[in-house]
């Protein structure tokens, strides 16, 4: 109650059980279909046991954040000499999370997939300390559930066009303006987002708002040419 609309409802994620004493210390688990406690063991995720009772489920979930910025806009500024104009766009978006469906795929470690490098450092042996939980074909104990693992900051400042133009001194009877000019797009793009562009949205729907399923960045263009008045 209270939330943004469409916020990220899930799990807090808090590491990793390093031992199987560890696990067993902290006395929670998952029911199976039969309603059989399965305690987590060495390697497997920490989450937040939120209502205390010993068994991680639905009734252990958290607001997680929102796809809504708290601000978004774009800020427009020229600047000329003599007969050179030099133009710049830039668009930004603060206070939104995005999740990263990408990683949530890429870094389980329960399927046949390719994995990103991050695999590298996943539990292995009794005592290792790591963030990232054992590789579980099927993955039995919900590691991969979704949860604040995959949600990552969206805000960004982005230069979204960069423009420089010459006005050549004419005879205005003949040619009103003739003007050369060069444009780019998308030069860079400031932000703590691990996928390849946090400014995206698999449709119009509201409830696809921050959800990243690996759609292509916006690419880098660039633009000569002349214009003629006649």
């Amino acid at each position: 109650m209270g939330s943004a609309a469409n916020s990220f409802y899930g799990y807090k994620f808090e590491g990793v059980y390093s031992t199987q004493a560890e696990a067993d210390a902290a006395g929670l688990g998952i029911r199976d279909i039969a309603g059989n406690k399965i305690p987590f063991s060495a390697g497997d995720a920490k989450f937040s046991d939120k209502n205390g009772d010993g068994i991680i489920d639905e009734n252990d979930r958290y607001i997680l954040g929102s796809p809504i910025p708290d601000f978004f806009g774009g800020m427009n500024h020229s600047v000329a000499y003599k007969n050179w104009k030099l133009s710049a766009l830039f668009t930004f978006s603060k206070g939104n999370e995005v999740y990263n469906y990408t990683r949530a795929q890429l870094e389980s470690g329960s399927t046949f997939y390719n994995q990103t490098e991050l695999l590298l450092n996943r539990w292995r042996a009794e005592g290792q300390i790591t963030n990232v939980p054992r590789a579980s074909y099927g993955d039995p104990m919900l590691n991969t559930r979704f949860s604040d693992r995959w949600i990552e900051d969206g805000s960004y400042l982005r230069l979204r066009q960069l423009a420089l133009e010459y006005d050549f001194n004419i005879n205005k009877q003949l040619v009103k303006y003739i003007r050369v000019y060069g444009t780019a797009n998308n030069l860079f793009t400031l932000s703590k987002y691990l996928g390849y562009d946090p400014e995206f949205a698999l449709s119009s729907d509201p409830f696809h708002q921050g959800v990243d399923v690996t759609l292509e960045p916006i690419f880098k263009s660039y633009q000569i040419g002349i214009r003629l008045g006649l």
